[in-house]
């Protein structure tokens, strides 16, 4: 480390390593406790490709104490499109089953919570969290900043950060750091815990694209998810991303329904269509739960701890609650009043939170691709 590096210690109370919406959390509700954190994330901040694409009841409740729940609600998705699930054998063949799920005009309030769930894929979502975690006067947002490394001792963190842009690096210390980092996190790999669970399940692939013409080629009317069914059985979903132009085709398991991005578009609707391809990315669909919560002042959250199929929507549902979990007992430790035991409660209560919604995303996702097949 150079002279000039050494100056530029600082000193913080949380670090947080990832600016995905797990780490955007974690620095909102610190941020709302008034606990100076610097959230680090070595890419730009921009999220270009919808991962996901709805925020859960739980995950919208916790949008309601923060303020925001009304722009995510309506950031996107017509009040008036419907939710439904549709099974078909192609978008302009024939419809095989339909689950009536009431539009957000329709549904009304609900008994069990003031916040249903709603329809807003991660490339509004993130930028409602970024914004919202950067008007809290003692959160500091630092993207192209990696964590490079970290060492700590019985009182403090001392990581490493490097700038992406200048390649300098820097020393920050803080009281805790938490990974929500990801499957590839340095945080977990310093620590040196491993992964348990199922590993691999499948090799997916996510095709986003923009296509105007869409929705006027077919007779199955507004839906979240239409599901394509052929001769090896359910293959894939093709979601709405913004109810105008924007899409998401996911083919479940790409070893199984190989072919080109371009092919496997016109297979879903049934015909050659006009389409723009955004991105196509393969991806490996796991089923991982961490050895290991964290260690001494370090801790793991979201991807970094568990890992599981998006079927069902418990991916950045779970990594949430790990982050507004965390928060109030890093609060209580840094206010001194959390006790020496607050602590590893963070991993007894999440871990078998964790567990659960890994193996019931496993399970919906071979459910959903167990159903037979059939000539298209």
């Amino acid at each position: 480390m150079t002279a000039k590096d050494e100056n530029t210690k600082r000193e913080c109370r949380v670090l947080i390593s990832g600016a995905g919406p797990v780490g955007l959390a974690l620095a909102i509700e610190l941020g709302r406790r008034n606990i100076d954190c610097v959230l680090v994330e070595k890419r730009d901040g921009s999220v270009s490709v919808p991962k996901m694409s709805a925020v859960s009841a739980r995950n919208m409740e916790f949008c309601r104490r923060w303020g925001i729940a009304e722009r995510v609600r309506n950031a996107v998705w017509s009040e008036n499109n419907s939710l439904d699930f549709v099974y078909l054998t192609t978008m302009r063949g024939r419809e095989l089953a339909r689950m009536k799920v009431p539009s957000h005009s329709d549904r009304g309030s609900l008994s069990y919570t003031p916040e249903g769930g709603c329809h807003c894929p991660q490339i509004y979502f993130d930028p409602i969290l970024t914004e919202c975690a950067q008007g809290l006067s003692s959160v500091e947002i630092r993207y192209r900043t990696e964590l490079s490394s970290f060492r700590q001792s019985a009182e403090k963190v001392v990581a490493t950060l490097k700038d992406g842009e200048s390649g300098e690096t820097e020393t920050i210390e803080a009281d805790y750091l938490v990974g929500c980092d990801g499957a590839g996190g340095v945080v977990r790999e310093v620590l040196g815990i491993g992964l348990g669970g199922r590993g691999v399940v499948a090799q997916s692939l996510n095709i986003f694209f923009r296509s105007p013409e869409l929705s006027a080629l077919h007779d199955k009317g507004w839906a979240r998810f239409y599901r394509a069914i052929g001769h090896e059985g359910c293959w894939s979903e093709l979601i709405a991303i913004d109810g105008r132009e924007l899409w998401r085709l996911t083919v479940f398991d790409s070893e199984r329904t190989p072919g080109t991005a371009e092919d496997l578009l016109r297979r879903v609707v049934g015909c050659d269509f006009p389409f723009e391809i955004i991105s196509a990315s393969p991806w490996e669909r796991r089923d991982v739960v961490a050895d290991g919560f964290g260690g001494g002042r370090a801790f793991l959250a979201g991807d970094a701890v568990h890992q599981c199929s998006p079927t069902g929507g418990l991916g950045m549902h779970t990594g949430i609650e790990d982050a507004v979990n965390i928060a109030w007992k890093l609060e209580a430790m840094i206010a001194g009043w959390g006790g020496s035991d607050l602590m590893a409660s963070y991993e007894a209560e999440r871990r078998p939170i964790g567990e659960r919604n890994v193996e019931f995303a496993t399970r919906a996702f071979r459910q959903i691709t167990g159903i037979p097949g059939g000539d298209a």
